[in-house]
């Protein structure tokens, strides 16, 4: 997905919230700032094509992180929503148990998760609000290919699964367990490092899935320190599986849709026909690339 004009605003507006966090000094956030517009703006360049959000969104991190020193400004937030998402997952297992349709479920409950996201602009978030609405947002209407995802999860027997933000990742983990009990072989791949609020390996660890606690029904592959996923970052391993044509791929998040919609299409890495996004469309220009409303349950098949 292109850069659109609403994307620059919510750049420069998410990137004062994330100086907010990690600077005391007001100076600090104005030479941080400074930084993160002056690459914007070197990047703008109308006589090529505009780079994703995503671009200038994992170089904002960079440029947050290394001016700060902090390994991951996002630290006090995802332990956050790691403890909103915990207490919750009895509220998706008893939707799951209830649910005659099992892999709808699964993905509602996935697609619901996704909902947990700080900083964007127009898009109003609070823990509280997430707690109290959860039970109604797994029933919420869902803008989905059912028939086809239906039928790529029930037909595929290897799943790549992509994650998103830290706190989903519990119930990421729920949905993987189920898909393990289905007899699926599942590779999931947080981020190899921090990078804004996406859950990480050791986020995955909290939420109960580590190397020590796997079989050979699932494994760790990490997809890289990006936002979303990038085909010149990523590691030779997570790039093998990726385009591996035998594995379903489900990408979380609005990030991984950013990224991978720019490649998506390419013949050599075989995409089309087993990639899955699920997320909730928090913004507009995300909305409006997915066709779909903004604030929907999404789960595309492409």
């Amino acid at each position: 997905m292109k850069l659109k004009s609403d994307c620059i605003p919510c750049l420069v507006e998410r990137a004062k919230y994330e100086c907010d966090i990690v600077f005391n000094e007001d100076r600090e956030k104005i030479i941080a700032l400074k930084e993160i517009i002056a690459f914007l703006l070197e990047h703008l360049n109308l006589s090529d094509e505009l780079n994703p959000p995503i671009f200038f969104g994992t170089e904002r991190e960079r440029i947050i992180k290394r001016r700060s020193g902090a390994k991951d400004p996002h630290e006090h937030v995802k332990r956050i929503s790691n403890e909103v998402a915990k207490g919750l997952l009895p509220e998706a297992y008893k939707f799951y148990d209830a649910a005659t349709d099992k892999i709808e479920a699964l993905i509602r409950i996935a697609a619901a998760a996704n909902s947990m996201e700080y900083g964007i602009k127009g898009y109003s978030y609070t823990d509280d609000l997430f707690k109290s609405e959860f039970v109604h947002t797994l029933n919420e209407e869902l803008n989905w290919d059912r028939d086809s995802i239906i039928s790529a999860i029930k037909t595929r027997d290897k799943i790549l699964y992509l994650t998103d933000n830290a706190g989903e990742i519990f119930f990421d983990v729920f949905v993987l367990r189920e898909l393990i009990k289905m007899g699926k072989e599942v590779v999931v791949s947080p981020k190899s490092a921090p990078v804004i609020n996406d859950a990480t390996i050791e986020d995955l660890k909290e939420a109960g899935i580590s190397s020590s606690s796997l079989d050979a029904k699932c494994r760790i592959i990490p997809s890289g320190a990006y936002i979303g996923v990038s085909l010149e970052e990523a590691a030779e391993e997570f790039l093998k599986t990726f385009c591996d044509e035998r594995y379903l791929v489900i990408a979380k998040g609005m990030g991984n849709y950013e990224a991978i919609s720019e490649f998506e299409g390419r013949k050599e890495l075989g995409l089309k026909g087993r990639l899955i996004y699920v997320f909730r469309a928090k913004c507009e220009p995300v909305a409006s690339s997915m066709r779909v409303k903004r604030g929907e349950l999404v789960a595309k098949f492409v």
